[in-house]
């Protein structure tokens, strides 16, 4: 476990009068749950230094009525169960405000059944679907766009470049298998004759030479590519040394240096949908990143992950700011639901309503290019046909 401060800006000075589950007049519990060992502890470990950062720098600025914020993060070793008691953990012992920054699409939604009970406010980092959505979850927000929006945006993307029969690559759990099925309505929208078919794949595979061999024999125009980094590189790695050269595809948990790294020559030319605007990019809001990983965080390098996590921050940290009223989680909620077109320098503009706690629709297509990630056009909206 590891519990980090932070505190942030506003002119108002509330005192808390009543008692609030993490809250006194000088500090806020806030938890979560990160895979830090395990599969994707690679995931884990950067999506910490994102929050981590931001809470940081806010730290030195001041304070939301100078209360500090104590970041309770615990290792969920990428597990649903671990997660569930992490989270009962959190509430029930540490008696958190709220939870901000938690990983995984099946490890937070496990959790669900609980919060449905005790309603603690809750913004999940990565991990989402269709169905945390509507109805809506009182407690619930998100800032992530819809893996299966992510699919259709990839089988449209792949289509549209002339890709005539498709295969899509997928690790075997149900949310996986999910979020593949999108890229055949994806591939219809901008093509209704071309051919989509799905390759199953044991999560944590590791010799993917038969599968490279199947692959080939098939022949697909293109691939869609919905695994972990780990096993995206190692498709890749396969293909290469085959000689089979297709060009492949794959959702934003993957645009990494992780897959620059790991993947070298064999994932140039990889195309991916981003979360966010590129972490080299030369603008203000992203230079205030790049300068506190610097400060807070000096051994890690810009990454896409961690600036994605640095946004979740920003935007959790302005409901927090934005608070009407004493601080309570009824009125922290409101603040959320309040909150209109915000704009974080980082993802697209943020907007919740009583009605709608998905905050987020629009990507960023990218492309890896002599070895870096490079821009391809600008923040396109998944479910139109862009």
């Amino acid at each position: 476990m590891t519990v980090m401060f932070i505190t942030a800006c506003s002119e108002q000075n509330v005192s808390t009068t009543e008692k609030v589950p993490g809250v006194t007049d000088t500090s806020i519990k806030v938890g979560a749950w990160l895979p830090l060992t395990g599969p994707i502890a690679g995931h884990g470990i950067t999506q910490r230094i994102g929050m981590n950062a931001y809470f940081k720098m806010i730290n030195e600025k001041g304070g939301i009525n100078n209360r500090k914020i104590e970041w309770i993060v615990e290792d969920n070793s990428y597990d649903p169960q671990k997660s569930v008691s992490i989270a009962r953990k959190l509430v029930e012992r540490d008696n958190v405000f709220a939870i901000a920054g938690s990983n995984g699409t099946a490890q937070n939604a496990a959790t669900f059944p609980y919060f449905d009970k005790v309603n603690t406010p809750f913004m999940p980092g990565l991990g989402n679907a269709p169905e945390w959505w509507n109805p809506v979850k009182p407690y619930l927000f998100g800032v992530q766009v819809l893996y299966e929006n992510q699919s259709r945006a990839l089988g449209r993307w792949a289509a549209k470049e002339g890709a005539k029969n498709i295969l899509v690559v997928h690790s075997d759990p149900a949310y996986f298998e999910n979020q593949a099925k999108n890229v055949e309505p994806g591939v219809a929208s901008f093509d209704a004759n071309a051919k989509v078919e799905f390759m199953p794949v044991k999560f944590g595979t590791t010799d993917y030479a038969p599968i490279a061999l199947q692959i080939q024999n098939s022949k697909p125009d293109a691939i869609v590519i919905i695994q972990s980094v780990d096993e995206l590189v190692a498709l890749a790695k396969a293909l290469e040394r085959q000689s089979v050269k297709i060009p492949l595809y794959t959702y934003a948990p993957n645009v990494s240096n992780d897959t620059l790294d790991l993947g070298s020559k064999a994932v140039e030319g990889l195309r991916a949908m981003s979360f966010t605007v590129p972490p080299t990019a030369d603008i203000p809001e992203v230079e205030e990143y790049r300068n506190a990983l610097k400060k807070y965080e000096p051994d890690a390098r810009p990454d896409y992950q961690s600036l994605f996590t640095w946004a979740e921050a920003k935007v959790f940290a302005e409901a927090l700011k934005q608070v009407k009223g004493p601080l309570t989680r009824e009125n922290f909620i409101k603040s959320l639901e309040s909150m209109k077109n915000y704009e974080t320098g980082i993802l697209p503009p943020v907007t919740f309503s009583p009605d709608n706690h998905y905050g987020v629709i629009d990507l960023q297509p990218v492309m890896i290019e002599k070895g870096e990630w490079i821009l391809k056009g600008d923040f396109i909206d998944p479910t139109k046909d862009w």
